[in-house]
């Protein structure tokens, strides 16, 4: 008897025992407006293990202090400080609204990170200690909170948030910070890649000496701050890879044989408008740049110290000019857009060297590349390459 009762009590116990510590959903409510806010705000406040948040934007105000979404972010940052894991992904189109938040959520060691750009991160989903669930419309911004008719749906259920976390968790991310800051460097006027009879018919000539002539010119310029100086033309001979040959045949000494390389080169660029040139005195052509609206092209100091200006092929030195250039007008820089068939419209060379030239700097690491999958059953149908502009790193000396 007693055991038939033990038996008959076993299923009461066990079924407690499940929706005691393994409840199914204690809780749920459909938040409007404000309410969200609230809610999120209290929860976030309380939470005791883990926060997961994946975002389409956070948009903060540091200069408002009655934005909402500026608490929100501070929720995130008191809880890490409480030893709360954090973790919290961003759409990576959206890197003007979320780069203020990006960057606060890093100063204060918070994982924070961007997807990748193969797909689109439209979800707004909070997970808090693996139980509470917050999913609907609404973005962290001051519009989406007080402004417009947004829904979000609010439950306890450590089955969906253990669901959603795996969700998030598996989510292609760019775990390195993806906002390079613009380089420091030689400004070269950007006329020099858009105008058909300046740098177009150096690469068309193959004019390789010359083209790295008026890059060294220009890095002088920004040197010295002068855009009229004397040449020292062994000086730039040298800073040109030159070596005096062993035999010096017709000219009479090793001065004599670097005048005469650098001398042809910079009555070749004169000739092409770029540059004034007579007496030993050049006299860049500076005015004309400051007066465009086009931003400048910015040459990193490093393209010269770590050796680049030597070991890339001018082409690919070409098309780098034109990837900073892209890059500089972009709103999402490091990032830009542009197909090969824009490209060669625009800047008036040929495909092939555009392919060949961003190759290279793929295969160099100077640039990363994003290709558009091929889909049936059009393959040919597929969206413009995505480009990130990589820093420029060392390059160390081949032994010879």
């Amino acid at each position: 008897m007693k055991l038939e009762k033990i038996k008959n009590t076993l299923p009461f116990f066990l079924i407690c025992f499940l929706i005691l510590f393994f409840p199914i959903t204690a809780s749920a409510e459909v938040l409007f407006g404000k309410a969200y806010y609230q809610t999120l705000h209290k929860y976030l406040s309380q939470s005791k293990s883990s926060i997961i948040v994946a975002m389409y934007f956070i948009i903060i105000d540091p200069k408002d202090q009655t934005n909402p979404v500026n608490q929100l972010v501070d929720d995130l940052i008191a809880a890490k400080n409480r030893g709360v894991e954090v973790k919290v992904v961003l759409e990576d189109s959206k890197l003007k609204e979320n780069h203020l938040a990006y960057e606060k959520l890093r100063q204060n060691n918070i994982d924070v990170f961007f997807d990748t750009v193969e797909q689109l991160l439209h979800t707004k989903e909070v997970i808090i200690d693996d139980r509470y669930v917050f999913v609907g419309s609404a973005n962290w911004s001051r519009a989406a909170i007080e402004d417009n008719y947004e829904v979000t749906y609010f439950e306890q259920s450590r089955r969906d948030a253990l669901s959603s976390r795996r969700f998030i968790e598996n989510l292609p991310i760019q775990k390195e910070d993806i906002f390079l800051p613009p380089p420091k460097g030689v400004n070269i006027p950007s006329d020099f890649i858009l105008a058909p009879k300046s740098g177009p018919r150096l690469l068309k000539a193959e004019a390789f000496k010359q083209f790295n002539l008026y890059l060294l010119l220009y890095k002088l310029y920004q040197e010295t701050g002068r855009s009229s100086f004397y040449i020292d033309y062994d000086y730039l001979a040298q800073e040109m890879g030159y070596v005096a040959p062993t035999d010096l045949g017709k000219y009479r000494d090793e001065h004599h044989y670097f005048y005469e390389r650098i001398h042809r080169s910079l009555k070749s660029l004169k000739g092409y408008g770029l540059i004034d040139y007579r007496e030993g005195k050049v006299t860049l052509k500076t005015e004309n740049a400051k007066k465009t609206e086009e931003p400048f092209i910015t040459i990193p100091f490093e393209f010269w110290g770590y050796g680049y200006s030597d070991s890339l092929s001018m082409r690919a030195k070409y098309m780098y000019l034109i990837c900073l250039y892209e890059a500089s007008r972009s709103t999402r820089y490091p990032f830009w857009f542009r197909s090969q068939q824009d490209m060669s419209k625009i800047y008036g060379i040929s495909d092939t060297t555009i392919s060949l030239g961003l190759l290279e700097l793929e295969e160099k690491g100077i640039i990363e590349v994003t290709r558009d999958k091929l889909t049936p059953p059009d393959f040919s149908a597929r969206k413009a390459n995505v480009y990130r502009m990589l820093s420029l790193a060392y390059i160390p000396a081949k032994v010879k």
